[in-house]
């Protein structure tokens, strides 16, 4: 199994037009799992955002072009590159309101 490292500098080197193309690099090394997307930021014709993995302990990061908004166009044409990188897990808080008895 590949570290996080390895497979953020492969990932890298790969120079991809949008994330979803990693997924058949990933799936050939093993055991990475898609946890979530988050980041989302959205434009005229395409969102960005970041595809969280794990692997093993470890979790790792791309960033890119997530979905296209229109059909005439191609991940190509927005002309944005993916970025990988190691990411961290970072636990959060979240309220809601109590219950009466």
């Amino acid at each position: 199994m590949k570290t996080a490292r390895e497979l953020v500098d492969e990932i890298n080197g790969a120079e991809l037009d949008t994330p979803h193309a990693a997924q058949d690099e990933i799936r050939d090394f093993g055991d990475a799992v898609n946890v979530t997307t988050v980041s989302a930021d959205e434009h005229r014709w395409y969102t960005i955002g970041t595809i969280v993995y794990k692997v093993g302990d470890e979790f790792f990061g791309i960033r890119g072009p997530v979905s296209l908004k229109s059909e005439s166009s191609d991940w190509s044409d927005i002309g944005a590159e993916c970025e990988a990188f190691e990411m961290e897990e970072v636990p959060s808080v979240t309220y809601r309101r109590k219950e009466e008895v």
